[in-house]
Parts: structure tokens; sequence; C-alpha cells
């Protein structure tokens, strides 16, 4: 292992738990910007399958993003089926642990927990589908 592969490995774990961060500081200012209803919960549920969706194309594309890429389908940064994938783990993760539509009860911290661990998740896998597309 080269000190380079090193740094690139420390980086690519930095950009998946930013995913994770991500999605609780998202959840955190959603809350803090409206008050809990059905209807907040559901919209809530939207942002964070965004926070997902946009994430999982800047961790997926790397480098990709801010750099020249080659005009093959192969180095497209923007792959709809992956994206929409990462959209609806946010979307159904919140869902599932979203006080309006569950008996869970979770408290806020609880919430933000499982949303912080399930970007973190969703990083992972983005990592992947990049280390793939090399």
């Amino acid at each position: 292992m080269t000190p380079r592969r090193i740094a690139v490995g420390a980086f690519d774990l930095a950009l998946a738990l930013t995913l994770g961060a991500a999605a609780r500081l998202a959840h955190v200012f959603w809350y803090r910007a409206f008050e809990t209803s059905v209807a907040v919960d559901l919209a809530g549920s939207v942002a964070v399958g965004l926070v997902f969706g946009v994430g999982h194309v800047l961790v997926a594309s790397g480098d990709r993003v801010f750099g020249p890429a080659e005009r093959n389908v192969d180095s497209w940064v923007w792959r709809p089926r992956r994206t929409t994938a990462a959209f609806g783990i946010g979307f159904l993760l919140h869902v599932a642990v979203a006080p309006a539509f569950t008996p869970f009860g979770l408290e806020p911290g609880g919430v933000n927990a499982v949303l912080a661990a399930g970007g973190v998740a969703v990083g992972l896998w983005s990592l992947a589908v990049r280390r793939a597309a090399r």
C-alpha cells in the first residue's frame, strides 16, 4: 500500500461518513423548520430521499464530478436506477422510523442515528459502485 492509496481510501471513507452526517443534518434542519405532522413527515421522507440520491451521485462519481469525464455511457455519473434506489432507501428508511407512520416511537435522536447509519451504508454502497465502474 502506497501513501497515495491510503489517502484515497481515507478520503473515500470520509465521503461515506459525510453522507451519513448529511442525512442526519437534513433531518435535524427539517424538523427545526417545520412542526411535526403526517404531511411534514412525508415531505421529510422525500427530503431525506433526495439527500440519499444526491449523495449517492456525489460519492459514486468521486473525482469525475469535478473533472472531465469520457463521453461513453460507462463513464456517466448519472445512473438513474442506482440513484433512484438510493432515493428509495432514504425515503423508506425515514418512513420506517417516522413517528407519524410507525408505532416504534423513536425519539428524534434515535431517528437521527438510524438515518446516519443508513446514510453511511448507502455511502459505502456508492463507493462499491464507483470501484466497480473503474
